[in-house]
């Protein structure tokens, strides 16, 4: 793909967010083990399973509803109600009242963190023991006002981080600007507090193309993201729902919800996360057919990093290849693709770089996030052939993982 002002923006926040804390590194098989995925979704036609786990959010329209826009606070046991209401599930119980959002000038931000306390401290009475978290509330605290969330983390440390990254666009580099933006500013409040961003597999109102709002993702863009989360070392991610009560999901949002493809990608994501397969690329040496632009190396799609990406030249066929030092039986790949995706390709392997046995083979590729399982050979040289580009563009990896013994 081209470079673009997107690109740009996403290497600088990068920078900062490496400043904050560890970005690389979180497709070990280690870290995976402790990725968690919560369910809070209400579809009726779709349950996701697959080792999620329930949790529970207080809605920011219930709370809309006791706090009278952020003048006033409901009653304690006014509040404690709703609380018992949606407590229901093992998960963590996440607070959503953003109109108390520690944002403004300094006295507003005083103000909100005044009533967030209360609130907080009447939730944990009823919740003694699970995590109690605000959604949406850290990235959008300005650096002005980060003290008052350090209020808030001083009072109860049984807590986590939940920004919001829901998506805006199709474009895969929009959403992850704004993910990392989002990390950056919780890891600036507190870099001990874990985070899971809440995602959503609908786009958000609001989003470009308007056509876009509240419609399901495509599985290709939501096995992107929820992959891009674990990638950066976070320690979860809470999946979410649009509720009737929002406008945000209605009859027949809800009816279609189960059928669409968002679905089956966060459960083939589920099932790689729990078998935590170690990555044979991770301590191999990648070589390419083309390299369309500096900063698009082989290399950058063998480096565990999800914000960094090989990108080749526009033209078939092309392939990138990992050397891993001696020969393994290979069992599996997964390929996580930019835009710029195959929608023909092989899997093959050699023992001496010169003669090429293809394992795999497929020419219904459809970018975003794919496992290929139940593979059987022998190499110490594993690539990628792309034989057919499922874009004007080239061939674009940000991620290319091999499994094996």
């Amino acid at each position: 793909m081209k470079h673009s002002s997107k690109t740009i923006a996403i290497a600088a926040v990068a920078v900062a967010l490496s400043a904050a804390g560890p970005v690389s590194g979180a497709a070990s098989a280690d870290t995976l083990t402790t990725f968690t995925t919560y369910d809070n979704t209400a579809y009726s036609t779709a349950t996701i399973g697959h080792g999620s786990i329930r949790s529970n959010l207080v809605p920011n329209f219930e709370c809309k509803a006791l706090t009278a826009s952020g003048t006033t606070l409901p009653t304690k046991s006014a509040w404690q109600a709703k609380v018992v209401a949606y407590d229901t599930n093992p998960g963590p119980l996440v607070l959503d009242c953003e109109d108390l959002y520690l944002n403004g000038t300094t006295s507003n931000a005083a103000a909100h963190e005044a009533k967030l306390s209360q609130l907080q401290a009447w939730a944990r009475e009823v919740e003694p023991t699970k995590p109690i978290g605000w959604y949406g509330l850290a990235n959008n605290t300005p650096t002005a006002n980060t003290s008052y969330y350090q209020m808030l983390l001083a009072q109860d440390s049984n807590t986590a981080f939940f920004p919001s990254a829901y998506t805006f666009s199709s474009s895969q580099e929009t959403w992850q600007s704004s993910l990392v933006s989002s990390v950056s500013k919780a890891r600036a409040i507190d870099g001990s507090v874990k985070i899971y961003p809440f995602v959503w597999p609908q786009y958000h109102g609001g989003s470009s193309p308007s056509s876009l709002d509240y419609t399901f993702i495509p599985g290709a863009l939501f096995s992107f993201e929820l992959s891009t989360i674990a990638e950066m070392g976070l320690d979860g991610a809470v999946i979410w729902s649009g509720l009737p009560q929002s406008n945000t999901c209605d009859a027949t949002c809800d009816a279609n919800a189960g059928s669409q493809s968002w679905l089956p990608a966060a459960q083939n994501f589920l099932d790689y996360v729990a078998a935590a397969p170690s990555d044979l690329a991770r301590t191999g040496t990648a070589t390419t057919s083309s390299v369309k632009a500096a900063g698009r190396e082989a290399a950058l799609a063998v480096d565990g990093d999800p914000l960094t990406r090989w990108g080749s030249a526009y033209a078939d066929p092309q392939w990138l290849e990992v050397d891993l030092g001696s020969v393994h039986t290979i069992t599996g790949a997964r390929l996580s693709w930019e835009t710029a995706y195959a929608s023909a390709y092989q899997i093959q392997v050699s023992t001496d770089n010169t003669t090429w046995t293809t394992i795999y083979s497929t020419t219904t590729g459809g970018g975003g996030v794919e496992y290929v399982n139940g593979l059987s050979g022998n190499g110490r040289y594993v690539r990628m052939y792309g034989t057919q580009r499922g874009t004007s563009y080239g061939y674009s990896l940000w991620d290319f993982n091999i499994f094996g013994s």
